[in-house]
């Protein structure tokens, strides 16, 4: 679970607490109580990223999100955008824009109208692929919606009562309720397969190893491939000659070309001749 980004809200008129932190914790505890899901705790991810050096832009990189699953490994990376966050009218305090019975029964107390729109991708930490993709909105009139009081509340700290029984709490924690519900991980496996692609290395130069598949192929940046060694082996009951693809190491891909791609080796033996697979 990584934190909600907030890169592209016009303003922070909420204050200086962080939604996208607010939002992400209180998800990750509606995950945890659903007991549909083993969940990576996001502070541990958080300090293993910093020690790497890695960053969530914000932006759905599955690249990232492939380094992020492999360090701490999480199968499947929630990522999401806060798209919306604003004030979408208000009432009293001097006229209003909200229409109808509720702005003449107000009068002067003012109350905020205000919209809170996310955008989620799960994907798949082995794969890049994207999983599931989904936005949702939830709408909120009452006073207090400021948020200015929870500044100074940190990563983790936004599960508390105080925050989750205030106005703002609630909003929050509604989205998080709607987001969790919507996260199904039979809906993970539904997703089609990807097609295994299968090449061989042809050069080892350096730390460089490179394979003789690319991008018409179907390979991206950050694709995890195993190095294959084939054995015949023969059968003693039937006397047949058995193909057998043992793993002995594996490669990232750093950089894609059209029929060709560079990669570093991650674990095991790297030849020249051996055959690649995608995982």
């Amino acid at each position: 679970m990584l934190d909600f980004s907030t890169k592209g809200l016009s303003s922070n008129w909420y204050g200086d607490w962080e939604p996208g932190v607010a939002l992400s914790d209180l998800v990750t505890d509606h995950l945890v109580n659903s007991g549909k899901f083993d969940v990576v705790d996001r502070k541990n991810l958080d300090q293993t990223l910093a020690e790497h050096k890695l960053t969530a832009s914000g932006e759905v990189d599955e690249a990232t999100a492939i380094s992020a699953g492999r360090l701490v490994g999480a199968r499947y990376l929630i990522q999401g955008n806060i798209l919306q966050f604003e004030r979408t009218g208000h009432s009293g305090g001097g006229g209003g824009l909200i229409p109808g019975p509720l702005g003449g029964a107000i009068g002067s107390v003012r109350q905020d109208r205000v919209t809170l729109k996310v955008a989620v991708k799960v994907v798949d930490a082995r794969t890049g692929r994207i999983v599931q993709s989904f936005s949702d909105e939830v709408t909120q009139t009452a006073t207090s919606l400021s948020g200015g009081g929870f500044s100074g509340l940190v990563g983790g700290g936004y599960s508390n009562s105080n925050f989750v029984n205030s106005t703002m709490g609630h909003l929050v924690n509604d989205e998080a309720i709607k987001i969790a519900a919507e996260l199904d991980p039979a809906k993970f496996g539904s997703s089609a397969s990807a097609a295994v692609i299968a090449g061989h290395i042809i050069d080892v130069d350096g730390a460089n190893v490179i394979i003789n598949i690319g991008a018409s192929n179907g390979v991206a940046v950050g694709m995890y491939f195993d190095v294959i060694k084939v054995k015949q082996i023969k059968d003693p009951d039937s006397g047949r000659m058995l193909t057998v693809n043992q793993t002995i190491g594996s490669i990232e891909v750093m950089t894609v070309n059209a029929d060709s791609a560079i990669a570093k080796r991650i674990s095991g033996l790297v030849t020249v001749g051996s055959a690649v697979q995608s995982q």
